[in-house]
């Protein structure tokens, strides 16, 4: 299926994307609340592989140091801890996004867009179990994800129904 954004330009505009929402986060628990879930599912659903290799593209900036991460944070230590599973997940999320199709109903991509963040959350809390966190702790995410999963889907809606318009 044709992405509605180019392999080069999709994997460079979500490495661009998630770097500039590092300094956008709000502390409320264990792992703080990002904007990188919302960038990641989009990337994956409008990119493609490329916005895959986009999200392995960041977190390799990260790894290097580089502050790039949530709060301007960069290199191994900060991608370890209590948000190591959400860091694990964010290019599986992306990899489940691409499932998504230009035909779709809203119901479908909401669908979608509430499993990459189900995902995210599942092994985000598997991480924070193993690490010795308390996995309720994770409640405080689930507003934001149901909303970013939203977003996601009506984003989604307008390019589903502009490249109907374009065939």
């Amino acid at each position: 299926m044709a992405r509605a954004v180019s392999p080069l330009w999709g994997g460079l505009l979500t490495t661009l994307a998630l770097c500039l929402a590092a300094p956008l986060s709000l502390d409320l628990g264990p792992v703080p609340i990002t904007l990188q879930s919302l960038i990641v599912c989009l990337a994956g659903a409008l990119a493609g592989g490329a916005g895959v290799i986009g999200v392995l593209g960041w977190l390799l900036l990260a790894a290097l140091g580089l502050p790039v991460l949530s709060g301007m944070k960069g290199g191994l230590l900060a991608m370890g801890g209590f948000s190591a599973g959400f860091i694990v997940a964010l290019p599986l999320a992306a990899r489940l996004a691409m499932r998504w199709q230009t035909g779709w109903n809203w119901r479908q991509t909401l669908v979608l867009m509430l499993a990459a963040h189900a995902l995210l959350l599942a092994l985000g809390g598997a991480f924070i179990t193993l690490r010795g966190g308390d996995v309720a702790a994770l409640a405080v995410l689930l507003p934001g994800a149901g909303v970013k999963a939203v977003v996601a889907t009506f984003v989604l809606g307008v390019v589903g129904r502009r490249g109907k318009r374009a065939n």
